[in-house]
């Protein structure tokens, strides 16, 4: 049964089916060689000592920057220049002769980035969210999905999940006019992020407690909003949780520790990126240990920090080779924490291009007691939107009180009109972002 065939059952038949036909879909993928072979090794290498851990690494190296130079226009003519040999590597700082690559150059080479040696099992198209401008297009082997999913698995497993577990899960897909759809090969049933609101928590709830999850997983945003409808409408989920993982957003403390309180369990969560080059699993809370069997990751020094920059093993039809990712972090022996790129974009400018940061606001005053979320919407230099959501103890004339302590700690160099909404903006992906700005970079 191969792989096109099982995505096109996955998403055709119909729903009730997909319930029966789940154990199919889940062994499929613990039987995938690449899924197999990658959760072996992961499981094995528990036990390896540093040394061992070395010497795959750069095996590995080896093995794609040669695969690159024997295939890959872009590098053959790149490594020629700078004369490097793969070959002769005997440590991997010796391809720092190498330029970076940058998303720039992906879209300025993507034909001679591409390997001219057809990769078993194909290849798909594959985009970033585009959350620093335009979105970014790279190809990706489609056994990378099945290698990928083991080191999400041996992640997961080391929270308590089993592969029989039911996640309950909340990121953007497509679901037509639908909040919800059920995803067989992982026993998940996926939530729209975007029909969340006071309106639909009842119906979702009602849901989830039919479905009955071990496990919530999804966008920290958008279970932190669903955590919050719960409370301020006194509701539930019948059977208590064994953990929480998070997604694909920067972690916001506040909203974690919220989220890990109201539904009595912890939370867990790793780094990765569309372009797989880099994975890293959270080690401590905020920390997190880059995976040396996915990649080589390199921390290359930025402004008093550093910048992530990543050569992927899973990858072949367009391997990426010392790709700056843009995200940045700090350092704690073998660890690191990942800002990421929020923190360069979470400002408004004023009318004479001041930076208000997000640090100027104290959203955990009394006077903001009543506003579930908010989200800062800039089109004009000197003005912004703030939109609220608020519970139902919230009253107009707080509007007032708010605008006013705003007003002092920004010192009114930026206008803002304060409104209450129904929902806020989120990315086609589903993703929430605190800022949204239309001026900067203009």
């Amino acid at each position: 049964m191969n792989k096109h065939f099982l995505k096109n059952l996955r998403d055709n038949i119909p729903e009730p089916l997909k319930y029966l036909a789940a154990p199919v879909f889940r062994n499929r993928l613990l039987k995938d060689k690449n899924f197999h072979s990658t959760l072996s090794l992961l499981e094995q290498s528990d036990a390896w000592r540093e040394e061992q851990v070395k010497a795959y690494q750069l095996e590995q190296l080896k093995s794609i920057l040669h695969y690159a130079s024997a295939n890959v226009p872009y590098y053959q003519s790149l490594f020629q220049r700078v004369g490097f040999d793969p070959s002769r590597m005997t440590s991997p700082d010796e391809i720092s002769v190498i330029p970076f690559l940058t998303k720039d150059l992906i879209r300025q080479n993507f034909q001679q980035l591409t390997s001219t040696e057809k990769v078993p099992g194909g290849y798909y198209v594959a985009t970033t969210g585009g959350s620093t401008g335009e979105p970014l297009k790279v190809l990706l082997d489609y056994e990378s999905v099945f290698k990928e999913s083991a080191f999400v698995y041996f992640f997961r497993k080391h929270a308590g999940y089993n592969f029989s577990d039911r996640l309950a899960t909340f990121r953007g897909v497509e679901f037509g006019d639908k909040l919800w759809k059920y995803n067989p090969m992982h026993n998940e049933l996926i939530f729209s992020p975007f029909k969340l609101s006071r309106q639909t928590v009842a119906t979702y709830v009602k849901k989830l407690n039919e479905f009955g999850p071990q496990f919530l997983n999804g966008y920290l945003s958008c279970l932190y909003f669903f955590a919050r409808l719960l409370q301020e409408n006194g509701l539930r989920l019948r059977q208590p949780l064994k953990g929480i993982f998070l997604i694909s957003e920067n972690i916001d403390e506040e909203q974690r520790r919220f989220l890990e309180e109201f539904f009595q369990t912890s939370s867990s969560t790793f780094y990765g990126h569309s372009e797989r080059c880099i994975i890293a699993e959270e080690k401590e809370k905020g920390w997190y240990h880059p995976s040396p069997f996915y990649g080589y990751t390199e921390l290359v020094p930025q402004d008093g920090a550093f910048e992530l920059v990543g050569t992927g093993f899973l990858n072949k039809t367009m391997p990426l080779i010392r790709y700056k990712t843009g995200d940045i972090c700090t350092r704690k022996n073998d660890l690191i924490s990942i800002q990421g790129r929020w923190n360069v974009d979470d400002y408004l400018l004023g009318v004479n291009d001041e930076k208000i940061f997000h640090s100027s606001f104290n959203f955990h005053s009394e006077i903001f007691k009543n506003v579930t979320n908010y989200q800062f919407v800039q089109e004009e230099r000197g003005k912004s939107e703030l939109l609220l959501l608020v519970n139902n103890h919230f009253k107009p004339s707080e509007i007032e009180v708010m605008k006013r302590e705003i007003d002092r700690k920004t010192k009114g160099i930026v206008d803002f009109d304060i409104k209450v909404v129904d929902s806020l903006r989120l990315s086609p992906r589903g993703k929430f972002k605190r800022f949204i700005s239309a001026v900067r970079n203009n």
